[in-house]
């Protein structure tokens, strides 16, 4: 049975209290002030870390306004093995939104923009839904139990890197061997389409492996790319 320490962000406020209640029952827990997610979950034997970004509906709509959760779920993903977002869903949003209805806080938010939010922060994370708090807690122990468990999983998640992405777009697309790749995206921390476009020579130069010619190759190609998106 996998041994799991509970880390509760103290600006959780009102929710560390029930926090406690339910996840110290099974588990070793502690509250801290933690720049990023709610909820992190740790596998004690392996070190290995499942986060959760809790919002309530009123949260996750405002935070959507403010194009605060997709940066907030976006640095899970830098820092933790696995990372969700936990939505407490209830049954007057889904009302709310099949009626278009929501304006609260002098924010009007169709249903359209909420699904719309959610297919964006899957494409690099995953949102879960629960219709309140208690399953929400719930949900998330099962989901971060069920990452630590599954063997097959955690394997092949073990063989990749959080910027294979990139890794393969420099192996495959600029002709560069796979170790070369992988000195670029590991010691220049390259993981979005973003980071590789800001990519100069200098920065090429100072990688293990990587000379003038190839630096050379990688930035012309890089520079085609992007010409041909404009």
């Amino acid at each position: 049975m996998v041994t799991i320490r509970v880390i509760i962000d103290s600006k959780e406020k009102s929710r560390i209290k029930p926090a406690l209640f339910f996840f110290g029952e099974n588990n070793s827990v502690n509250v801290i002030d933690m720049e990023y997610g709610d909820y992190v979950f740790i596998n004690e034997e392996t070190n290995e870390t499942c986060a959760f970004e809790y919002k309530t509906c009123s949260d996750f709509i405002s935070s959507v306004n403010e194009n605060k959760v997709f940066n907030q779920a976006l640095n899970q993903t830098d820092r933790f093995n696995y990372h969700f977002v936990c939505i407490e869903y209830t049954e007057d949003l889904r009302r709310s939104l099949s009626e278009n209805l929501w304006h609260r806080k002098k924010i009007s938010f169709s249903k359209a923009q909420f699904y719309g939010a959610i297919a964006r922060l899957n494409t690099y994370t995953t949102v879960i839904t629960a219709e309140n708090q208690q399953t929400c807690f719930e949900l998330m122990e099962k989901q971060a139990k069920k990452c630590f468990d599954n063997k097959t999983i955690h394997k092949t998640l073990k063989k990749q890197t959080k910027n294979s992405a990139m890794n393969y777009l420099i192996n495959c697309c600029y002709g560069i061997g796979t170790k070369t790749a992988e000195n670029i995206t590991g010691e220049l921390k390259l993981f979005t389409l973003q980071d590789l476009l800001n990519l100069d020579k200098p920065l090429l130069l100072s990688v293990n492996g990587v000379g003038e010619k190839t630096a050379e190759r990688i930035l012309s190609n890089i520079k085609n790319d992007s010409e041909e998106l404009v």
